[in-house]
């Protein structure tokens, strides 16, 4: 059954937006009556009210060329756009023949370029991303953004308001607005005046009631034309949401809903057509007839499911090693600057954005230097607005570009964390593993260079535990330039690649560590090794040591004081991929050695020492000991004397293997 049926020809444009409009009214009803019968679990937003918003703009869209990035409320837009009630209702039920496997629920949905997400305010960055794409494309596509008035309080609308205006994004903003955030009148949330807060970023806007749904259905007509020629838009529908902001939890007061009923043009429509009427009747029984079918289907099963992407790409370590026997290794910003040179000449899909890109200057650290200059079309420098990087990113690679968003500074990550827990690392798994978002997110990492406390943090370990992220950091012994390129290139999840700044400025190791030499490891399904070393003629090691990024320098240099001066003999590990953890090898070295030492740059506590040391623990049939080194419990002093005295020392790792002997 699909509830947009098409229309006889002798029936008018406008009878026929009503009656699609009827038809989502009697679906949104019906799941409310099926809510309350207990055949639906966790919450239902309806769009009761609404319905034209949806009905008057979908004919005007092509589905499946122009996009459209809805609300929690977005059900009704969903059926518009052509999108089947039974899979949705099979989603709601999580039963057989569900949209997004019941991963999505009524919340996060996907048909064709139909997204919809659950974070009021973070898809608009995504919309216009994905509309750049588009365009880059030479698609003539329209990409719809709905949001509520609620959500103009949020700040990432804003920085995609900015965005959309500096790319010329063909993104249509619309604003439905109801007067209500959730149980709160945003008259009292929401001051100034909501087009003259778009007219500033220089986005074109207009104003108008869903009242008369021809001149509605009209306007839209001329809204949608006007963006897909190019430019984005801002159009606000002035609605009314009839029933509770969720299943039944409306606390507004009656008199108000009784008013907002009584000036329901639906309701006024289906009041004096009775043809209109029986409609409203007969697919409110419809529906229910569905569901009492849907509901005999079997229940969904989860089974065993990787939150990121299938991959048949065996990675080896030898193969992002630095091969020692290569002496004309440039540092670590030149190697990266070759590698994003490289990617951007053999892909035209790599587009770089991040703040202070452009040549002369060339990024804070200059990794991106001359970027700008032999791909002008492939480097975007942005404003200071870090949500938005990241999600105009997510957008540009949920469309099929490979975007690198350079993140600074990794201090101020924080700001696009929304984008990368909330919707990268989500997409593909709540989306039924039928899309994909390869985007690069690339942090420049740590201390050491006297930057102080909101500029010298590690916090790539925010992103470790997060289902559907891969988090890899680069170290010395990376090819760092082989590295960046295999994440970039073939990798289709979401990677957060942390670049521990001092390393910019260090040339890649060309001998390997002391006493030591490095031994195979690999990974399936796309996952980085660790680079593994052990003592030399296969002696057998004492301590098994750990660490990774920019911590391998202080590492190798305490098991170079602890070889020469006590002469042991080390298991050495550098993780390449941070999350997903996988300690297979340090396992098998810990039940040889039965000590396990180690080294990160950040506080240890819930970092990935922890997690290292908990995961080996889990894989140990017998008792061993572990020590872990890191940073200070504060925050990174900015005083060079000071910051030393906080981070990892050599003196503090050599302690640690000292204590467990």
């Amino acid at each position: 059954m699909d509830v947009l049926v098409a229309a006889p020809a002798r029936r008018s444009p406008v009878r026929s937006v009503v009656e699609s409009a009827l038809r989502i009214r009697a679906f949104e009803r019906a799941l409310l009556d099926l809510f309350k019968g207990g055949h639906l679990s966790g919450t239902v937003h309806t769009c009761i009210g609404q319905e034209l918003c949806a009905a008057a703009l979908h004919p005007h869209l092509r589905p499946g060329v122009d996009a459209f990035f809805a609300t929690h409320r977005g059900h009704g837009h969903y059926l518009a756009y052509g999108g089947s009630d039974d899979a949705l209702l099979s989603e709601l039920m999580g039963r057989e023949g569900a949209l997004c496997l019941g991963r999505g629920g009524t919340q996060n949905l996907r048909y064709r370029r139909f997204f919809s997400a659950g974070i009021q305010g973070g898809s608009t960055p995504v919309a216009t991303g994905y509309a750049w794409a588009l365009k880059r494309r030479g698609e003539r596509a329209v990409v719809v953004a709905q949001i509520g008035d609620g959500t103009m309080g949020e700040g990432t609308v804003y920085e995609a308001f900015t965005f959309a205006v500096l790319l010329g994004a063909p993104v249509l903003f619309l604003l439905e607005w109801n007067g209500w955030a959730q149980s709160t009148d945003v008259r009292t949330t929401t001051p100034g005046h909501v087009l003259a807060r778009a007219a500033a970023f220089g986005l074109p806007t207009h104003r108008m009631s869903d009242d008369d749904p021809a001149a509605l259905s009209a306007h839209l007509g001329e809204v949608v034309e006007r963006v897909r020629r190019g430019g984005p838009f801002l159009q606000i529908i002035d609605t009314r949401r009839l029933m509770a902001h969720s299943k039944g939890d409306d606390d507004r007061p009656k008199d108000l809903v009784d008013a907002l009923w009584r000036t329901d043009p639906l309701a006024r429509l289906a009041a004096e057509d009775d043809d209109l009427r029986a409609l409203l009747e007969d697919a409110e029984a419809e529906t229910a007839r569905a569901a009492t079918a849907i509901f005999a289907r079997p229940m969904l099963r989860h089974g065993d499911v990787s939150p990121l992407p299938p991959s048949t790409v065996v990675r080896r370590s030898l193969e992002l090693h630095a091969d020692r026997g290569q002496m004309s290794w440039g540092r670590g910003a030149e190697e990266l600057n070759r590698a994003l040179h490289a990617l951007m000449r053999d892909d035209p899909r790599v587009i770089l954005l991040g703040e202070d890109l452009l040549d002369p200057y060339g990024g804070a650290f200059k990794v991106s230097r001359g970027l700008s200059t032999s791909f002008p079309d492939q480097v975007f420098s942005t404003p200071i607005a870090e949500a938005a990087i990241a999600g105009v990113a997510n957008g540009m690679a949920l469309a099929g570009l490979r975007p690198i968003a350079e993140i600074m500074f990794a201090d101020f990550v924080t700001l696009a964390t929304d984008q990368l827990v909330n919707f990268a690392a989500k997409f593909h798994y709540m989306y039924a593993g039928e899309v994909t978002c390869p985007v690069t997110v690339r942090l420049a990492s740590g201390g050491g260079r006297g930057y102080g406390p909101t500029h010298s943090q590690s916090l790539e370990r925010l992103f470790c535990g997060i289902p559907g992220l891969r988090v890899v950091a680069l170290s010395q012994r990376h090819d760092v330039a082989r590295l960046l390129t295999d994440v970039v290139a073939t990798d289709e999840s979401p990677v957060v690649f942390v670049e521990q700044k001092a390393l910019y400025g260090q040339k890649l190791a060309s001998t390997p560590p002391i006493d030591a030499e490095i031994v195979p490891a690999e990974r399936a399904n796309g996952d980085y090794p660790p680079l593994c070393y052990a003592p030399v003629r296969n002696g057998a090691a004492d301590v098994t040591v750990v660490t990774y990024g920019g911590t391998t320098a202080l590492a190798e240099k305490a098991m170079e004081t602890l070889v020469e001066e006590q002469e042991l003999r080390f298991d050495y590990v550098i993780l390449t991929q941070l999350w997903p953890l996988d300690v297979a090898e340090i396992a098998a070295s810990v039940r040889r050695t039965g000590r396990l030492v180690v080294v990160e740059e950040s506080v240890t506590a819930f970092g990935v020492a922890a997690a290292v040391i908990a995961a080996v623990a889990q894989q140990m049939s017998s008792a061993f000991k572990a020590r872990a080194v890191g940073s200070r419990h504060v925050p990174i002093p900015s005083a060079r004397h000071l910051e030393d005295e906080v981070l990892p020392t050599v003196d503090e790792v050599v302690r640690a293997v000292a204590d467990m002997l």
